[in-house]
């Protein structure tokens, strides 16, 4: 049987969903059934979150406070199963054996018959976990051989890791650190084996825990393209309805002036080498460094074109936005100097038989590269799309989606899609909601990209302009009383 005859035989609609198990346990040992009482369930994955987190509002019928006092040492056993296939089985969100945490309670009263709701915030265990740990020991290996330890032998996760190999080997000493603050250290200098990239991030999702670069997630295809249009106005088609837009809002492109403030267009790095006592001085330009990196609107297609988010326009006389490193950084290094007096990638810590195997952190290799494309990603094309739901995507997921044109500018340019929202996609963040009352499940992503598929225009000129000075009045605002 195929996956979609599957879906139609199981569940019909798109964006329906099943609850097989919903259940509480309380810190007494007490297992409470909450399917009848359940209003709202909703799961939160993001690339820069280390956790799935979420919330269940339920209607306090059976005075679940009474049967045992929440107190976030409880756990829930879920099992909710969707009409989204992969291969031939239906994909389910199973916590009966990875059970969720309870983190928090909120008592709502809503309505006027003073019906009590309580809303419970959970997420998986490892970030509780992490809570409980602290690491006081030393490392050698790169960051990614790392973090597989610390998952594996601090956190007991079973889960699966998705790990992206990091060049170097590393000595490092955890001074109390709870794992996750271990690992989003080492995600910030961390850098790939694969074109040099340092914007590591550390996130959780359905599939498992990650450890990888946005280049790595800009690099895949896309994983389903979708579309503006109104969900069963065309003949019934499952399929379609699932990667059908029911809504979309624009959140815009981000803030030049903030973007200046911090670095993401230009930056200086002053690094101070404690060993040889040298130092140095490294300048990144956004629009010159453009075409070295990887971005999601290209991926890994090479014959694909993409360009900045700004254009090459001076500002100020003849110099472009990103001419001008208004964000300094300062950082310390140690790094070995060999024979002829030239650097190398190893610093001055030695093995036993005094050979130099462990590599700098070397951070004018990923500093400034790092937090302009953190930026970039922060700042980007952003649009939020609420879907019907699909179990199949993820946070980390590229998609395309094409918003079109307005009216004006297909009849003027004969524009099907609008310039800046069309294309590929990252997801950023996404929530799935399942509401109980209407059996529906919907997906709300926020996709952003850091690049455009059409060049910005630019003139030769700055279009700055500078009013004639003004006269300067020198006034004495304080007057002696007895003047008067």
């Amino acid at each position: 049987m195929s996956s979609a005859s599957k879906i139609k035989r199981e569940l019909q609609k798109a964006g329906s969903f099943t609850a097989e198990k919903l259940e509480v346990i309380t810190s007494q040992g007490v297992t409470v059934d909450l399917l009848g009482s359940i209003v709202h369930v909703t799961f939160f994955e993001d690339i820069q979150s280390s956790s799935i987190t979420g919330n269940i509002l339920i209607n306090d019928m059976l005075a679940l406070s009474n049967i045992g006092p929440i107190m976030g040492q409880e756990y829930l056993r879920m099992k909710l199963k969707t009409n989204i296939a992969k291969g031939e089985e239906l994909i389910t969100f199973d916590f009966t054996e990875n059970l969720l945490v309870v983190n928090s309670l909120q008592v709502r009263e809503e309505g006027s018959s003073g019906n009590q709701f309580l809303l419970l915030e959970f997420s998986t265990s490892e970030l509780q976990r992490s809570q409980r740990i602290r690491i006081n020991q030393s490392y050698v290996g790169s960051y990614s051989e790392i973090f597989i330890k610390i998952m594996r032998d601090h956190l007991n996760t079973k889960k699966k890791l998705y790990v992206e190999p990091s060049s170097g080997t590393k000595k490092l000493v955890f001074p109390h650190l709870s794992p996750f603050e271990a690992i989003n250290m080492m995600k910030r200098q961390a850098v790939s084996t694969h074109n040099s990239d340092p914007t590591f991030m550390f996130f959780e999702d359905f599939r498992g825990y990650h450890f990888r670069s946005l280049t790595s997630m800009y690099a895949q295809d896309t994983i389903q393209t979708y579309e503006t249009s109104v969900p069963g106005s065309k003949e019934f088609d499952t399929a379609s309805d699932l990667f059908s837009v029911i809504s979309h809002e624009v959140k815009g492109v981000g803030d030049s002036v903030a973007a200046q403030r911090l670095g993401a267009y230009a930056s200086e790095l002053i690094t101070y080498d404690t060993y040889t006592r040298r130092h140095k001085t490294t300048i990144y330009n956004y629009l010159d460094n453009f075409k070295d990196e990887t971005h999601v609107s290209k991926g890994t297609n090479t014959s694909k074109k993409h360009f900045p988010l700004i254009s090459e326009t001076p500002v100020q006389d003849k110099s472009r936005m990103s001419d001008f490193p208004a964000r300094r950084y300062l950082s310390p290094t140690a790094n070995y100097v060999d024979k002829e007096n030239n650097y190398t990638t190893s610093s001055v810590l030695h093995d036993a038989d005094g050979k130099y195997v462990y590599n700098s952190t070397r951070p004018e290799t990923w500093i400034q590269r790092r937090q302009s494309q953190l930026h970039q990603l922060d700042h980007g094309i952003t649009c939020v799309i609420r879907t019907n739901g699909n179990t199949n995507v993820s946070c980390g997921d590229v998609i395309e989606f094409n918003l079109p044109a307005v009216a004006t500018a297909k009849l003027e340019e004969n524009r099907k899609f609008d310039i800046f929202y069309r294309g590929r996609f990252l997801i950023r963040r996404i929530r799935q909601d399942f509401d109980f009352g209407s059996q529906k499940h919907e997906s709300v992503m926020t996709i952003v990209k850091d690049s455009l598929e059409t060049e910005l225009a630019s003139v030769d000129q700055s279009l700055e302009t500078f009013p004639k000075d003004a006269d300067i009045i020198i006034e004495e605002f304080y007057f002696n009383d007895e003047e008067e």
